[in-house]
């Protein structure tokens, strides 16, 4: 698997952000996979992850589908989610994400959060545009040490 860039301050992927979650993605062949370990401070209810923390790191990483299929980089439009079963704080969570549509300036992908024994917690669909050139030159600017 290949590591993929961060943005400095990214609240996901932000090495340079103290209060970020500091995941690294990886590009899996077609798919973008990462993986993450919640502590307390990322449960809502005592011992619970909190549903928004889950939610960002599933739009960071169907955002970066677009990145390994069409080497451009997206924001997001909109996304729909489905918590299936609680995140527990210090259990591994598997996030993968794959682009299912390639609709010219808009892309759509599916992810999915599960333990490592395969249980779903959470699955999201969502729709992303493609950025310009010139704000996909900034941020790669941005992601630069």
């Amino acid at each position: 698997m290949q590591a993929l860039p961060g943005y400095k301050n990214c609240f996901v992927c932000g090495k340079d952000n103290p209060i970020g979650l500091n995941i690294t993605f990886f590009r899996d062949q077609d798919k973008i996979r990462a993986e993450f370990i919640p502590e307390s401070k990322h449960q809502g209810f005592k011992g619970i992850v909190h549903g928004g923390i889950l939610f960002s790191i599933l739009d960071e990483i169907m955002g970066r589908t677009a990145i390994i299929t069409k080497d451009v980089m997206t924001m997001t439009v909109e996304i729909n989610i489905k918590y299936r079963k609680k995140a527990l704080v210090g259990e591994k969570i598997i996030f993968t994400a794959q682009m299912t549509k390639d609709l010219g300036r808009m892309i759509e992908a599916q992810a999915q959060a599960c333990l490592e024994d395969s249980t779903l917690l959470a699955e999201a669909k969502g729709r992303f545009i493609v950025i310009s050139q010139k704000m996909q030159k900034e941020v790669e600017e941005y992601m630069r040490p």
